[in-house]
């Protein structure tokens, strides 16, 4: 019976390192053969028939791949040094590729904003020996990436983050928090809303504005799914109709959504629908609203209408800059989008806010209502509800 040829199990990722090595035109050919004899062993290929291919001989091939098993890739490909003999690449060196990595190229004089892995060893091997570090010169390429992966630096990837420009994020957000936390009061165990002894509740609703809805219409009808086609077929082509802006609140304590739909987003249609809110509530009642800081919440124009206004009618919460993830309403936009907006062709811009309407009119025969969960608890000083 012939017998069974054992595959040698490469570890995580040098597979891919491997490869990477075989592709390259500058590398040592006998680092490139070294790759080939741990990949084709890794396939199953015998150590002889390898030998043959190469043209080595047995006792070769079986000394790279137990290298490869005791130490790796690195004891596998290159040569062991001999005693006494200077370490090729220094710490020094090595710093030195770090610090050019974690520099952009547009810092030094190049185009690109971010390295890629080809441009970043065509600079080390170019400014290698003026550097003081002669030996970078001829450097190859997998052994940057390898040098850089054990490090975790990534020159040639964003990551986005969010810088904090508000001074007062920290004071607004506890605000935002202490005003749902107040909601949370106006509700029993039962989760029913508890009406004062003198029937004046605090409305809460949180506020915001979806802008630029697109009327996109097709140049010619959709066809719907088949037994043959099991999806929506659509021209690809289409017409533009103009744009339309929501403005939406959501009700805290009932969960209705009240929405107007406008041409624009101005301080007048901000106004307008602040008309609507004091149209839709008791009098006595006062409407407190959660928005962001947009400068049509606090212009002239709006001021205006507010000094008409019985005192303490409307009370605004404004969040901090960059956090419009305190505003529940976010949230509503979300499912909006996903639920109606999402891939909607109309024949006109008033088609579209018809639409519009009639889904807040959908969604309001069974309301939900919106509880903010986190960080409540650790919100102190909790102020009981102003009525």
């Amino acid at each position: 019976m012939p017998r069974k040829t054992e595959k040698l199990q490469l570890r995580e990722g040098d597979y891919e390192y491997l490869r990477s090595l075989i592709k390259q035109r500058t590398i040592q050919a006998q680092v490139v053969i070294r790759a080939h004899i741990l990949l084709d062993r890794a396939n199953g290929i015998s150590i002889r028939e390898i030998a043959s291919i190469y043209d080595l001989s047995t006792n070769t091939v079986r000394l790279c791949i137990d290298k490869y098993i005791s130490g790796g890739t690195d004891r596998a490909l290159f040569d062991e040094q001999r005693a006494g003999r200077p370490v090729e690449i220094t710490d020094d060196a090595k710093s030195w590729i770090f610090n050019l990595a974690c520099q952009k190229p547009c810092e030094l004089g190049y185009s690109a904003e971010l390295w890629t892995l080809s441009a970043l060893h065509k600079h080390i091997c170019a400014n290698a020996e003026a550097a003081g570090y002669p030996r970078l010169a001829t450097v190859t390429k997998p052994y940057i990436q390898k040098l850089l992966q054990t490090s975790d630096i990534k020159p040639f990837k964003i990551k986005y983050y969010l810088e904090k420009r508000d001074p007062d994020f920290e004071q607004k957000m506890h605000d935002i928090l202490v005003v749902y936390k107040q909601v949370s009061l106006q509700f029993d165990e039962n989760g029913n809303i508890i009406i004062p002894a003198d029937g004046i509740k605090t409305i809460t609703l949180s506020y915001d504005e979806k802008p630029g809805i697109q009327a996109v219409g097709n140049t010619c009808p959709d066809r719907n799914p088949s037994l043959k086609h099991g999806f929506v077929s659509r021209d690809s082509e289409y017409v533009r109709y103009g744009t339309l802006s929501l403005l939406a609140a959501i009700d805290l304590l009932t969960g209705e959504a009240i929405p107007l739909v406008s041409e624009t987003h101005k301080s007048s249609d901000f106004v307008a629908f602040l008309k609507k809110l004091d149209k839709h509530y008791p009098k006595q009642d006062k409407i407190r609203i959660i928005l962001d800081n947009h400068s049509a919440h606090t212009s002239k124009e709006t001021r205006n209408f507010l000094a008409t206004m019985p005192e303490g009618r409307f009370e605004f919460v404004f969040t901090p800059k960059h956090g419009s993830w305190l505003n529940m309403i976010e949230s509503f936009f979300s499912k909006l989008t996903k639920q109606m907006l999402r891939g909607i062709r109309v024949n006109s811009k008033e088609e579209l806010a018809e639409r519009i309407y009639q889904y807040f009119n959908e969604v309001n025969q069974e309301p939900v209502v919106y509880h903010w969960t986190y960080k409540l608890d650790e919100v102190s000083d909790i102020e009981t509800v102003s009525n």
